[in-house]
């Protein structure tokens, strides 16, 4: 495989995909090309299947486990998806496209500030590419990254920050704060540096992004 290629594998046995599946395989081709022609993109493998553990806002959700690999899933019963507002599953696909490419860089992190930065990028990556409204978990805590800078300054580091806590509301935080949070910072990262862009900043190393927390 080339620089940029994709395997797209579309997991259908069983039918459940019957009648998406020539619009999703065109969404997700579309979306790479655009993806490619600005991110630093490796050849991928990208698996679609139907499942329910979706955002059930949204009917789909996807995955970035390592390098070189996408899951896309996706309910077809989920009304959501089929109204698909806003190109919402095509800005899926960008969103962990950015992942794959930040994979092949500095990796997705194991840190929360890490996390942060890579959850950020690929937010605002997505936005780049299909323009607003941002997504419901990328404003949903308005002041995130300043009503809880102290633990984020504190847990930057740590390896052991708890991941669903930070970002789907299992613990004692807002539901989607860390995504909030990402949003923010890399937002304001890019007010101190005008020219920077989501693509390019792929392979950057959080540390850049910590003064700003």
């Amino acid at each position: 495989m080339s620089a940029a290629s994709l395997a797209l594998h579309l997991c259908n046995a069983r039918g459940a995909l019957d009648g998406l599946a020539p619009w999703l395989t065109q969404a997700i081709h579309t979306t790479h090309a655009r993806a490619a022609a600005r991110l630093p993109l490796g050849p991928l493998d990208i698996v679609l299947r139907a499942g329910t553990q979706v955002i059930p806002e949204k009917g789909h959700v996807g995955l970035a486990p390592g390098p070189g690999t996408l899951i896309l899933t996706v309910d077809p019963q989920n009304p959501a998806l089929a109204q698909n507002t806003n190109e919402s599953f095509e800005r899926m696909v960008a969103h962990e496209l950015h992942h794959a490419a930040r994979w092949d860089g500095p990796g997705y992190g194991t840190t929360l500030g890490a996390t942060l930065v890579s959850e950020g990028l690929a937010c605002h990556f997505a936005q780049d590419l299909f323009g607003p409204p941002l997504e419901p978990w990328e404003n949903a805590v308005p002041d995130a990254l300043q009503s809880h800078r102290e633990t984020i300054r504190t847990l930057w580091s740590d390896p052991g920050y708890d991941h669903n806590e930070w970002f789907f509301g299992t613990g004692v935080y807002p539901l989607w704060l860390g995504y909030a949070a990402a949003t923010q910072l890399v937002a304001r990262y890019f007010a101190e540096h005008p020219t920077a862009t989501s693509a390019a900043l792929a392979h950057d190393p959080p540390e850049h992004f910590r003064p700003l927390v």
